[in-house]
């Protein structure tokens, strides 16, 4: 999903002294893809598992994981970037901007979602899961723990919200392995890894791919290029494509490992090929999908959902079928650049809200 302010849009401080350090063509070149990739991934699946109209298993793996795997590596590279250089985090800081950054555009766009449904299909969260648990949904985590099968008030945000509101909690702590012990850090989080791999945990059914160590070495990986490489030497960008084809044609690593490594690889080669794809035009496009990019990611699925309940996906061809995917992304793109400008609205008239100006006697 950008995945917040800094995944889903990347200008935030830089440090504490308020100025704002340039944008990075490859963060917005990389979101911008994974954003394409996710609704390419939601938008197949409305269809018969025996017919896919894009390419459902790139190098191997489910496209959706690709995707997510690049949210992954570009939420720590963003944050990493964006506050690497200060000597001392501000949590206070930190944490509202994160605050600011999630939850208002989540909740105006769950509200207007389930009014919708209401209106329209007599659902809403009215008819859903115990009523506590709308609480979960005020802090984002309904669709993360929906997974383990408790039944929530889960309409938007997918899962993804709430593992990057985990990982926005843990982040300090990664910050500081980073920069002062980047050598433990590595090894601790390969061996988190290795071990939510390897045992065998009871976890009610949420898939280990959910879990914050079995996702740790993508975003430790983002974290560290932003950090120690910054740029990818011709030698790597080759060896990732080459890497990327021989799992595509052997498939010789699979499952969670399949994800994370060529997750990895195909980081790398996005990269190196935005050295090429740096023009104007192309950074426009790219540019304008990475700024609305939380957006699309809460608006997205519950456009398809809604507009397949009218259009029947096995009556469609294919020229037919790339249309209507085509026609998705315009009203994707629509309600995103809405949701922004009302949220932008809506923050701003609670701000004055607070506000305490002077008020003249006429």
């Amino acid at each position: 999903m950008e995945t917040t302010s800094d995944n889903i849009e990347v200008s935030d401080a830089a440090s504490l002294s308020n100025k704002r350090k340039p944008r990075l063509f490859y963060l917005d070149w990389v979101r911008a893809l994974s954003v394409i990739l996710i609704v390419i991934t939601h938008f197949d699946n409305t269809y018969p598992s025996v017919r896919h109209i894009f390419f459902n298993t790139p190098f191997g793996i489910y496209i959706g994981d690709l995707g997510v795997s690049q949210f992954f590596i570009i939420s720590g590279a963003a944050l990493m970037y964006n506050y690497e250089d200060s000597e001392h985090l501000n949590l206070k800081i930190f944490y509202w901007k994160r605050f600011k950054s999630i939850y208002p555009m989540f909740w105006i766009a769950f509200i207007i979602a389930n009014i919708y449904l209401l209106l329209t299909m007599g659902s809403g969260i009215v008819n859903k899961a115990p009523k506590w648990t709308i609480l979960l949904s005020a802090i984002g985590m309904d669709g993360y723990l929906a997974n383990t099968g408790l039944s929530t008030f889960y309409t938007l945000g997918e899962w993804f919200l709430g593992f990057i509101i985990i990982f926005y909690v843990a982040f300090p702590i990664l910050r500081i392995g980073v920069k002062k012990h980047p050598w433990i850090t590595g090894i601790i989080v390969l061996a988190l890894y290795a071990a939510t791999l390897l045992i065998n945990i009871p976890l009610h059914g949420m898939p280990k791919a959910l879990l914050l160590t079995t996702r740790l070495p993508e975003i430790l990986f983002g974290m560290y290029f932003v950090r120690f490489m910054k740029q990818i030497p011709h030698v790597v960008g080759i060896s990732s494509i080459a890497l990327l084809v021989l799992q595509q044609i052997f498939k010789p690593v699979r499952g969670n490992l399949a994800v994370t490594l060529i997750g990895i690889c195909f980081f790398l080669t996005l990269v190196w090929l935005s050295h090429w794809l740096n023009k104007q035009p192309i950074r426009k496009v790219i540019g304008s999908l990475s700024k609305y990019s939380y957006a699309i990611f809460l608006v997205h699925h519950q456009v398809i959902i809604q507009v397949f309940s009218v259009v029947h996906p096995e009556t469609l061809g294919l020229t037919s079928a790339f249309v209507l995917f085509f026609a998705d992304f315009v009203i994707i793109m629509a309600l995103s650049v809405a949701l922004q400008k009302l949220n932008g609205k809506t923050t701003s008239y609670v701000k004055d809200m607070f506000n305490h100006p002077a008020i003249k006697n006429s």
